[in-house]
């Protein structure tokens, strides 16, 4: 795994401290390309040599877990039957006091029981990017983030990356969205392509971005989303439609939602919470779930939501329940039934650690089972 290091100050968000991880790391972190790249064609051999079988990323059982993060991605992966993690950032307190940021590249695999380590290169290190899987092209797809080597004071990246559940690879669009983090990000899965709406970067976006396989195209609807960032986006296969939720704008918090038919955004009902937002479709349900985060003076606090197709809920009162975090994102587990999160950031230097699960009734704190 390698790692970039620099010294950061957090900023806070309502008491919530998130590492400002782009714009301080320095210097362009080398990229082993493995596998095929979009675009390249390799000379045809002289003969053609027995195909080889591709082989599976190498595994290293670890004994816990990814460790502390924040602003990593989470994606299901029918592929490895578990869930992919990747990259994000962590921090080590230094004697006087500072904090090391540590930007991640390393890829984990989640199989409902423990998590594993595998062996392979990929994006650079970055945190606040956005991946999904795409079922129609059988990859996951990574899109930007922030850090090392990314574009302008934010290091925000614009680089596209899929993983077909061996190994990563670079894309080589002909069109490339502006550099950005926190976009909303999901799978249209009637229509075949991943869509990308607002985000920060350079600014705060209102743009829809649609990416085909092969390309990225500005899409041109007649009415759009206001400006967000850290909103959430799932697709609903009931609905055949996809779903943007929260997020926050000029210092406000959202609990307003978006519609996108695949030609055209338009309002949703309103939720029962506002600001920091991850979503993720839960099919052993039927509904979409997300994880709010509200930054408050005297009561900040995270809320479950879900939306049947018409309306939202409040589902926080449903068992035990989760404390603040954000830099955390949701993912279903389709082997497992459940929706599973790990780590996250709130008010300590260092992230959170831990794995919890969501079966419809409560989250719970995923623990190794006694003697294993």
């Amino acid at each position: 795994m390698k790692r970039r290091h620099a010294l950061i100050i957090g900023f806070g968000i309502g008491g919530i401290a998130i590492l400002a991880v782009g714009g301080i790391l320095g210097g362009r972190q080398a990229i082993e390309q493995v596998g095929r790249v979009a675009g390249v064609t390799s000379p045809a051999p002289t003969e053609s040599p027995a195909p080889l079988p591709t082989p599976l990323p190498s595994r290293k059982p670890e004994p816990s877990s990814p460790g502390p993060r924040t602003g990593h991605v989470m994606v299901y992966d029918p592929e490895n039957h578990g869930v992919i993690l990747f990259g994000g950032s962590t921090t080590l307190p230094q004697p006087d006091g500072m904090n090391l940021a540590v930007g991640l590249d390393d890829t984990w695999l989640w199989d409902g029981k423990s998590w594993t380590s595998l062996d392979v290169h990929g994006p650079s290190a970055r945190s606040a990017a956005m991946a999904v899987y795409d079922t129609v092209r059988h990859e996951v797809v990574l899109f930007g983030g922030s850090g090392d080597g990314g574009v302008g004071p934010g290091n925000y990246l614009n680089d596209t990356w899929t993983w077909d559940g061996n190994l990563w690879h670079l894309r080589e669009p002909v069109h490339r969205p502006d550099p950005r983090m926190r976009a909303g990000f999901t799978f249209d899965q009637a229509r075949g392509e991943v869509v990308m709406v607002g985000g920060e970067g350079a600014k705060v976006y209102i743009s829809t971005w649609t990416w085909d396989g092969t390309d990225w195209t500005l899409r041109d609807p007649a009415t759009n989303p206001t400006a967000r960032r850290y909103a959430g986006m799932a697709y609903s296969p009931s609905t055949r439609t996809s779903i943007l939720y929260g997020g926050t704008w000029a210092g406000r918090q959202l609990n307003d939602s978006w519609i996108w038919d695949g030609s055209n955004w338009r309002r949703g009902a309103a939720g029962p919470a506002a600001g920091i937002t991850t979503l993720t479709y839960d099919s052993a349900r039927d509904r979409v779930v997300g994880l709010v985060y509200t930054p408050a003076a005297e009561n900040t606090s995270v809320a479950v939501i879900a939306w049947n197709g018409v309306a939202w809920s409040n589902e926080s009162k449903k068992g035990p329940l989760l404390g603040p975090r954000v830099g955390v994102p949701l993912a279903y587990d389709a082997a497992s039934a459940e929706v599973v999160l790990y780590g996250g950031s709130y008010i300590e230097p260092v992230p959170y650690a831990e794995t919890w699960v969501w079966r419809g009734a409560g989250w719970f704190l995923w623990q190794s089972p006694a003697g294993a």
